[in-house]
């Protein structure tokens, strides 16, 4: 009977648990309140409960219950190598959407929900202290998670200088745009908010990973006197940034080498009237003269736009100006970048 009436309260806790929902506030549950720790048949009864709450449009309450599934999986093997392969195979065999990132015994996970489409998200950071597990809702809510990394973990636990670095993407009308978020590890084991990096800063539409302690983006925006559209070439900027005590900043800042970005860089070069410039993307210096008879230097003639289906890395491509002019560009790599072997005026039949 006694045993009969414990096993009742450890139900009890996990209902109530499942019906009081999620807000944004980080809040961390000791380990003493957590009725995760009563049996196995909790854990059963709350992962059927978060799958049944997915399915039937409860979302907020689900993640809650989810990430209190996720947690209790990673107690049961602290010493496991690596959460993120655990939290990710557990999440699918349950049918819940996700998104992983982490290493070791410290993972993001941004849950969400298969059946709605209005790209809604609850991520949650899991992480070791020296008294186990803990797990705290994370700001991000909404976008999507490209990557995260930590430092300042002594061991499997955080310490007192712990950092956390997540890479978000959210939707913009170009595409999706990163956003860098990092948090420091404070007392009672929470993590207060430290940095935040917008597209201005990490160069505008594009994505962006973690190379050790670094974080590389490689990112667009749009290109003077060219008009392009999400699925177009763009002039890819790749960015480096250091993390240090004091967090990101940025060490490097280039253009990564394509036949596309060497025509845009000619195009603007003429346009400005910087002849030495132009100069540097052609193959023959007499190109640059052959461009000015055909006015490229002159931006009242209309726009530039790349035709339909044109890759940033062809080595020939036709490029429109205005509304009737076309000209067939050809390329040739010369050390670890392009320049413009030369060009010719060309029909809009393949617009």
């Amino acid at each position: 009977m006694k045993h009969a009436l414990l096993r009742l309260t450890a139900i009890g806790l996990a209902i109530a648990l499942a019906t009081t929902g999620c807000d944004r506030k980080p809040k961390l549950v000791p380990r003493s309140a957590d009725s995760l720790s009563v049996d196995q048949d909790s854990v059963a009864i709350l992962s059927r409960m978060a799958t049944q709450q997915w399915e039937s449009g409860q979302p907020d309450q689900a993640a809650a219950v989810s990430a209190r599934v996720v947690r209790a999986r990673l107690e049961s093997d602290v010493m496991s190598p690596n959460w993120s392969d655990r939290a990710r195979s557990l999440l699918d065999s349950l049918g819940i959407a996700c998104e992983v990132a982490g290493s070791g015994n410290a993972v993001v996970v941004n849950l969400f929900s298969r059946a709605e489409t209005d790209g809604n998200s609850w991520p949650y950071f899991f992480w070791s202290e020296a008294d186990g597990v803990r797990q705290q809702p994370l700001e991000g809510r909404g976008m999507r998670l490209l990557d995260a990394s930590t430092r300042g973990f002594e061991g499997a636990a955080a310490g007192d200088s712990a950092q956390l670095a997540v890479l978000w993407a959210r939707r913009s009308g170009s595409g999706q745009q990163p956003l860098l978020l990092t948090w420091r590890h404070a007392r009672g084991g929470r993590w207060d908010l430290a940095q935040t990096l917008g597209p201005d800063s990490l160069g505008g539409t594009g994505s962006g990973q973690f190379d050790d302690h670094d974080l590389v983006t490689r990112t667009f925006r749009a290109t003077p006197y060219f008009d392009e559209c999400a699925t177009c070439p763009h002039v890819v900027h790749e960015r480096r940034f250091q993390w240090d005590a004091q967090g990101f900043v940025r060490v490097d800042d280039r253009i990564i080498a394509s036949p596309y970005a060497t025509f845009a860089t000619f195009v603007a070069a003429l346009i400005s009237g910087d002849r030495d410039a132009a100069q540097e993307q052609v193959a023959d210096p007499s190109l640059v003269e052959f461009a000015r008879r055909y006015e490229w230097h002159d931006p009242a003639l209309g726009r530039w736009r790349p035709a339909p289906g044109t890759e940033a890395n062809a080595p020939e491509m036709v490029f429109f100006r205005g509304r009737t002019d076309a000209f067939r560009v050809m390329f040739q790599p010369r050390g670890a970048r392009w320049v413009v072997l030369g060009f010719e005026s060309t029909t809009r039949s393949v617009e």
